[in-house]
């Protein structure tokens, strides 16, 4: 009992572990998904900035290589969708422990405005896919963008 009244979010944190350990069972786990040909998805943040007058989409993408990624702005939907693979795939392993995803990848993100995707940039740098696009009054049709890879600082 001492625990608990230590750590006020004792039972929440365990009741938290037991439903995520359910949904891993019931699912097969996200690893399992991956495995059997699913796809995964990358972080994102997304967020405006009053400054530009642009909306940010910002995604975790660390060993993608931008040709493998593909951007499609259409109406007030950005799609990223393309894949990571393993460059080690000689099929003699036994993993103790898998947390990379890799396969095909699908992102969409519904964007809070319409934005002008003419004017949009994507870059990439140290892992960070970073695409910023400006909000516009009408929206326009589907345009796939390109993205210019940064030097590291």
């Amino acid at each position: 009992m001492a625990h608990k009244k230590n750590n006020p979010f004792a039972e929440f944190e365990r009741l938290s572990s037991e439903i995520e350990e359910m949904f891993f069972r019931f699912y097969g786990g996200p690893r399992l998904r991956v495995m059997k040909g699913g796809s995964f998805q990358p972080l994102a943040d997304v967020y405006y900035v009053k400054e530009t007058n642009s909306v940010i989409v910002k995604l975790e993408i660390a060993g993608i290589a931008p040709d493998d990624a593909r951007l499609t702005v259409q109406d007030k939907t950005l799609i990223i969708e393309g894949s990571r693979v393993d460059p080690e795939q000689d099929g003699q392993k036994v993993y103790q422990q898998m947390e990379i995803d890799y396969g095909h990848f699908k992102r969409k993100i519904m964007l809070p405005v319409t934005v002008d995707a003419d004017n949009a940039r994507a870059s990439y740098q140290d892992g960070f896919l970073t695409i910023e696009m400006p909000v516009a009054d009408k929206a326009a049709s589907a345009i796939n963008l390109p993205i210019i890879v940064k030097d590291k600082k």
